[in-house]
């Protein structure tokens, strides 16, 4: 394993003089010193701000502790305490003085050693330690639980000797473990415990006088000291401004001032309270500059007896006995590379320059380098040379890549410039076929274990010979890589990588592998297939490790998505692999170690003997909920208000190793039916959610994207408006079901007055027929017999006179039928009338005209005016205006005795008048006031007609001087819908739309 070491400083945002570190539950690592407090998610500094405006009692910070039941404590150079959990600042001040450090026991209490002694936090406040405890007074400037749970404390002044004491689990009492310790602090396990041994502390009088001798002492140095999780020791000698790392088991040497045989030195001087140890393995200091951070990374950078970093081309190969060769310059106009023999670490420079195209082992186990104008050929410890062909010798510099086929023929692409064979000291463009892809550029060929030789170009474009059979393939056969950088198989599988992503072809089909982040499978330029059946790719994302079940499961599963791990820039990777050339950028040394070349260097894994990365889920929390832009803390009981538009919920998940690899995905489980993925965590924004209660849920995977089990929720209830209230729509509905009955009552109420009114007028109807009846017919036929009785007694005495009233009787029964056949007439339907009713009155009148019942000898002259154009009358309006019309006319026809008869009928916008005019005897007046005769009904039911149109029925006459008689309906209950006028808006824009047709 090799450490990395990245740094923060100021000028990345990193706040200078970082004198304390602390990482809490929720992953965020905590800064302090002279300049406040800050928050540090492995990418930004922020410097904390309380949402709810609490304060810190100083900006001046001494130390920090991170209990494992969650929060912060922090500790001030000028004394106090402050606890910071959720947002929320709790201050207690009193006479503290400086904060040394923190600790916590198993039951949760929580110590601090401090300028004016241990101090005790009992969950309720602090105390200070005295005598009551047997606890020494003075200055406390350690202190630490170990494995076993006891508590260590060092007390005295800085620089002086110092006394340890200790205080046993289930005790009250401290005891003296150790006076007159030359050593200033503790050494830290990982987990922040103290580091013990069974050895006790030098310069001390350990055990003296006591019964109970602890079992192990605390480690003690005047160094800072501190073991990370790959047990290893990191040191900051008091005396340095240096940090160490060395094994551990060179710590006794150590403290013993002897040199340790393995050590490695950075030029960091860090502070006392300012060393930590993450949950995933870094290890970080502060110190003035900024913050830095340590890691481990199983890629072990290969070093060269030159400097590489301006060197872009680096082309591998294996050699036997785990040996490679490797080429590396630089492009531009010197493409001349330096070629190297690594055994080992130790690379040694060989002869000749070579340019760095490729390096390729062939099947005979001799080597291939591109060289200047030429190939050189690696035949033992020989170098050959091997001229290019004549026509493409000045186009060396686009030599791309080699292979050989089964026969021992040796293929060489220059790119666009074409594709040669070489076989007995001769080259054939494309071996002498017609059937290679000969346009675009090919960029990688390959020949794989069965003998099949794969070449393959820009545009998803792949050829393969087998035997003496060329296949093609390209995007229309689910080939969809872009160009084609890779190519790699152990069997008849064979791996495809490209700038878009990976493909395995077996048995003549494509199927597409598709990762949990798509960035790690593009740029794909270096594959290898282990023995186990693993992936490793080299990207542009970096290097990338898949399993070999993660395979399967994605080759049975085209929508599974696969995971694994990625080395990146957070994993020591300096660089990218490259895209043009050379390539392969992954082999597989002949000892099992994996090399991947990369822009500015060349880096080696070994398989065999690592282990994954340290897989530790990181932990998702619910930073806040807003509101309209409000901020509320996260509670279980959180309420928001009545009209609240919109709700924004942020979370987080903190990887310091490597931050931008977390991905997310949340849902609001009344709302959303699918889990959401997001690659950062941006704040969720839901818009206008009805009231009721909300439960959003988000998870986070680790750096592999692997989905963690634990799952951060946030409750809230968005609270109802008034009218949004179950009391509110229950009474709506109550008086809509109220609304509906009492209109229900009223409809049945209006159809029984319908029907009672209808009722009613066919009873009025039926009552006036009969009355009619009895005043013409019954009547006349009572009188008709009266008379005939008369004349059967007259006739045998008296036969001149019975002659006379049968003459009467007969002139009677005449009249009879004449009112019968008036009455009839009256009570035909209009339906056999047509719709005009002009040319139905006329029709009346001229029958009337010739009727012999009429008392004028000659009859009068009738005419109908029609004024305005017709419309469609209602039915049942039509034959009422067609009766009360008839019986006007009827009357002036047979008793007025006149010389002309006349109807004006005026169809206007807003009604339909009828006017009957005529020049007769005219109507006695008291006949008018009274309604016409007792037991006659004419008048009076032309009256009540009209008034059950909706209309007004007059009539003016006077004696000798006619008589005329007005009807007026309106237009809403005369005219059918039909008929109705149109606006003037409605009346214009018909005529331009007739006029249009026209």
């Amino acid at each position: 394993m090799q450490v990395g070491h990245d740094s923060w400083t100021f000028k990345e945002g990193a706040p200078a003089d970082i004198t304390c570190l602390a990482q809490t539950n929720d992953g965020f690592l905590w800064l302090g010193g002279p300049n406040g407090l800050f928050r540090f998610d492995g990418t930004r500094f922020e410097p904390f701000s309380s949402p709810f405006g609490d304060l810190l009692l100083s900006n001046n910070l001494y130390s920090l502790f991170a209990p494992p039941s969650g929060g912060l404590w922090i500790g001030y150079t000028f004394g106090g305490f402050s606890f910071l959990d959720k947002g929320r600042v709790t201050n207690y001040a009193s006479g503290i003085g400086s904060v040394y450090g923190f600790t916590q026991d198993r039951d949760g209490i929580v110590w601090a050693g401090t300028s004016s002694g241990l101090w005790r936090f009992d969950h309720s406040g602090w105390q200070h330690i005295g005598i009551e405890w047997n606890a020494p007074t003075g200055r406390v400037t350690q202190v630490g639980f170990d494995s076993e749970g006891i508590l260590w404390a060092l007390v005295g002044s800085t620089g002086a000797p110092k006394d340890l004491i200790c205080l046993m689990p289930g005790t009250g009492r401290f005891k003296t473990a150790g006076s007159n310790l030359l050593g200033e602090n503790f050494t830290w396990e990982p987990d922040r415990t103290v580091l013990t041994a069974p050895v006790a502390p030098r310069a001390s009088d350990s055990g003296k006088g006591s019964d109970e001798r602890p079992p192990a002492y605390p480690v003690i140095s005047k160094n800072l000291q501190m073991v990370d999780r790959n047990n290893s020791i990191w040191i900051s000698p008091w005396d340095k401004p240096v940090v160490m790392r060395l094994p551990k088991d060179s710590l006794r040497d150590v403290q013993n001032k002897a040199s340790p045989a393995i050590s490695e030195t950075y030029n960091v001087n860090p502070f006392q309270m300012a060393q930590l140890v993450d949950r995933e393995g870094n290890i970080w200091f502060g110190d003035t500059r900024g913050i830095h951070r340590f890691f481990y990374t199983p890629l072990i950078r290969q070093e060269f007896p030159k400097e590489t970093s301006e060197s872009s081309d680096f082309a591998v190969v294996a050699d036997d006995n785990g040996a490679v060769w490797i080429s590396f310059g630089t492009r531009g106009e010197s493409v001349i590379a330096d070629l190297y023999h690594v055994l080992g670490s130790k690379a040694e420079r060989r002869l000749p320059q070579v340019i760095s195209s490729f390096a390729y082992r062939a099947p005979d186990k001799t080597f291939w380098f591109s060289g200047e104008r030429c190939l050189w050929h690696l035949v033992r410890d020989d170098f050959v040379r091997v001229n290019l062909p004549p026509e493409v010798v000045n186009q060396f510099g686009f030599l791309q890549t080699i292979t050989a086929d089964r026969q021992g023929g040796i293929w060489v692409s220059f790119g666009r410039h074409g594709l040669y064979r070489l076989a007995n000291g001769s080259w054939t463009p494309y071996g002498g076929r017609d059937d290679l892809v000969k346009t675009g550029a090919m960029m990688i060929a390959f020949t794989d274990s069965l003998g099949r030789v794969w070449f393959g170009y820009t545009k998803s474009q792949l050829a393969v010979l087998d035997g003496d059979r060329v296949r093609r393939f390209g995007p229309s056969d689910d080939l969809q890589v872009g160009n084609i950088t890779a190519i790699y198989g152990r069997g008849s599988e064979i791996w495809i990588g490209g700038e878009f992503g990976l493909e395995q072809f077996d048995q003549g089909r494509f199927r597409k592998i598709a990762a949990v982040d798509d960035k790690w499978l593009r740029g794909i330029s270096g594959i290898v297939e282990t023995p186990e059946g693993d992936l490793w790719l080299n990207a542009i994302s970096g290097i990338f490790h898949i399993r070999k079940a993660e395979i399967s499961e994605a080759l049975k599963d085209s929508a599974y998505r696969i995971k694994g791990e990625h080395f990146g820039i957070r994993e020591g990777l300096s660089g990218i692999a490259n895209q043009a050339r050379p390539f392969p950028t992954a082999i597989e040394g002949t000892d099992g170690r994996l090399w991947f070349a990369l822009r500015n260097g060349v880096v080696w894994l070994d398989p065999t003997t690592y282990s994954e990365k340290r897989r530790v889920l990181p932990p998702i929390t619910i930073q806040s909920v807003s509101a309209d832009d409000k901020g509320y803390a996260p509670d279980a009981r959180l309420s928001l208000p009545a009209h609240t538009s919109s709700v924004q919920i942020s979370y987080t998940a903190v990887s310091l190793s490597d931050p931008e690899a977390i991905r997310f995905r949340y849902k609001l489980q009344e709302t959303d039916k699918h889990w959401h993925e997001a690659a950062a965590a941006t704040p969720v924004t839901y818009r206008n959610l009805p009231p009721g209660s909300y439960h959003f849920s988000v998870e986070a995977s680790d750096t592999n994207g692997v989905w963690s089990d634990k799952i951060a929720t946030a409750e809230f209830t968005m609270l109802p408006a008034f009218y949004q209230t179950l009391w509110f729509r229950s009474l709506c509905v109550i008086l809509l079901l109220v609304a509906v009955a009492g209109l229900y009552q009223l409809r049945l109420r209006q159809l029984a007055r319908q029907y009672g009114m209808r009722l009613e007028e066919r009873v009025s109807e039926r009552t006036r027929i009969a009355r009619e009846l009895h005043d013409t017919l019954l009547q006349g036929f009572q009188g008709l017999l009266l008379h005939l009785q008369v004349v059967f007694d007259l006739l045998p005495t008296r036969a001149q006179e019975g002659k006379q009233k049968l003459g009467s009787a007969i002139d009677q029964a005449v009249e009879a039928i004449r009112e019968g056949r008036d009455a009839v007439q009256d009570l035909r339907s209009s339906v056999t009338v047509t719709n005009d009713l002009a040319l139905a009155l006329d029709t009346l009148g001229q029958e009337l005209a010739v009727d012999g019942t009429n008392h004028n000898a000659n009859a009068p002259v009738f005419h109908v005016e029609v004024e305005g154009a017709p419309r469609d009358l209602h039915p049942v309006t039509r034959d009422e205006v067609y009766r009360i019309a008839g019986e006007a006319l009827r009357n002036s026809f047979r008793h007025a005795d006149a010389q002309h008869i006349e109807i004006e009928i005026r169809y206007d916008q807003r009604q339909i008048r009828l006017r009957l005019r005529d020049d007769g005897k005219g109507i006695d007046p008291k006949l008018l006031s009274d309604d016409g005769r007792e037991g006659h009904y004419g008048l009076r039911g032309m009256r009540e007609r009209a008034k059950l149109l909706g209309g007004e029925l007059t009539v003016w006459s006077e004696r000798d001087s006619g008589t005329e008689v007005e009807l007026i309906i309106p237009a809403a209950h005369a005219y059918t819908p039909s008929g109705l006028p149109r606006s003037w808006f409605a009346e214009r824009f018909f005529r331009k739309a007739q006029e249009g047709k026209r």
